[in-house]
């Protein structure tokens, strides 16, 4: 403070140094940097999450086509054999792409079997066997994208006739009379049936000799039961000698040459 004397008055006059003027201009200045600085960061820091987000999530399709997984068919080269005469069914299989799948198959199927597009079944019931495996080609598409691939097929033609066993022997398998006989098992059933045949008869003998006895009757009516015994023996012995000839004969003529 200090006394003003200027055009004859006198006052008092509070003033400062140029030193203080000067921090005080330096201290306000420094303060609204700060502010400012502060202002940028906050509104930094408030951007910053969105440029974030927006540099970091991919556009729609982008994204689509990094989820989607490429269109591929799964299913072997080798599908399942099958048997002629009877039912056969198999679903082709495929992994990625996009919407429903439409298949196609070129090739000659075995009659009897057809395939459907939009399922991408095969199935059927193969009328005969194929000589040789069945070759075919398959592809697969989206509506986009394609895959493509081979497959082979075949065909066994069943040895026995397929059956339905009856209502009242159910679950009784079929006996393979067939290789018995070439096996030499018909020899002895026949032989098996003469020896039961022979012992019947010699049974039968017996019996009637014993009430011939009995009876005390003549000895011709023994006689006469004797010879016809014996012609009975003759006979069973000529059936059984017949059956071996023509069992023989039947595997000679069976066997392939």
């Amino acid at each position: 403070m200090r006394r003003n004397r200027r055009g004859g008055g006198s006052g008092l006059e509070f003033g400062g140094s140029g030193e203080d003027s000067f921090v005080a201009v330096v201290v306000t200045k420094l303060t609204g940097a700060l502010l400012f600085i502060l202002l940028l960061t906050m509104v930094i820091m408030a951007l910053l999450p969105k440029a974030v987000d927006s540099s970091s999530r991919p556009q729609d399709g982008g994204t689509a086509d990094a989820d989607r997984r490429p269109l591929k068919i799964l299913t072997p080269e080798g599908l399942p054999e099958a048997i002629a005469g009877r039912p056969y069914t198999v679903a082709l299989a495929a992994d990625g792409g996009r919407g429903p799948l439409r298949w196609s198959l070129d090739g000659a199927l075995p009659d009897g079997l057809a395939f459907d597009p939009d399922s991408g079944l095969l199935k059927g019931t193969p009328a005969k066997g194929t000589p040789q495996p069945v070759d075919l080609a398959v592809r697969v598409s989206d509506g986009e994208k394609i895959d493509a691939g081979s497959l082979r097929l075949v065909v066994y033609q069943s040895d026995a006739p397929l059956t339905t066993p009856a209502w009242w022997k159910p679950g009784i398998p079929p006996v393979p009379w067939r290789a018995w006989l070439d096996q030499g098992v018909g020899f002895l059933i026949v032989w098996l049936v003469h020896l039961v045949g022979m012992s019947t008869l010699a049974n039968f003998e017996r019996q009637t000799a014993a009430v011939g006895v009995a009876v005390e009757g003549p000895e011709g009516s023994i006689t006469l039961a004797s010879r016809r015994f014996a012609v009975y023996r003759l006979l069973v012995r000529l059936s059984t000698l017949s059956a071996t000839l023509a069992l023989i004969a039947w595997i000679w003529t069976s066997r392939p040459h």
